[in-house]
């Protein structure tokens, strides 16, 4: 529903306090107040980057297949055979519990690595990569 004028005011007057502290910790680091804002939304699990974790475990599987089969412990997969979703889905489960705090910068930069080693990329390929990296900056 809509927010009544009592609560818009109570917002705006905490949204100044949360400015006054972002503005004092970018004067504090050095970091532009954009990077202190990124670095407090990522740490609270705040972001969408629209970068596709599940997608990117996909080849990070393919590349790590036995390490990650491993994580499994019970299962056992013959090494020609195609693994299933289901087996994909508790692999993933498994790489997240075992990284809990880094799991998406793993396979972010296992990304960039992955992309960077493809070899020569026209300019319009390179300009998306670079556009990827800068906005993580």
């Amino acid at each position: 529903g809509r927010r009544t004028d009592e609560v818009n005011a109570l917002l705006e007057e905490n949204f100044k306090a949360i400015d006054d502290i972002f503005n004092d910790l970018a004067a504090k680091t050095g970091l532009p107040l954009q990077q202190v804002s990124h670095a407090y939304h990522k740490a609270r699990g705040c972001i969408h980057s629209g970068f596709n974790h599940w997608n990117t475990y996909g080849h990070y599987l393919k590349v790590n297949r036995e390490q990650e089969l491993q994580r499994l412990g019970n299962i056992e997969v013959a090494d020609a055979a195609q693994i299933t979703p289901a087996i994909r889905a508790e692999c993933y489960k498994a790489f997240r519990v075992a990284f809990p705090d880094s799991w998406q910068e793993i396979l972010e930069t296992f990304e960039q690595v992955e992309v960077r080693s493809v070899g020569p990329q026209t300019v319009s390929q390179r300009t998306q990569e670079f556009s990827k990296v800068w906005r993580k900056v």
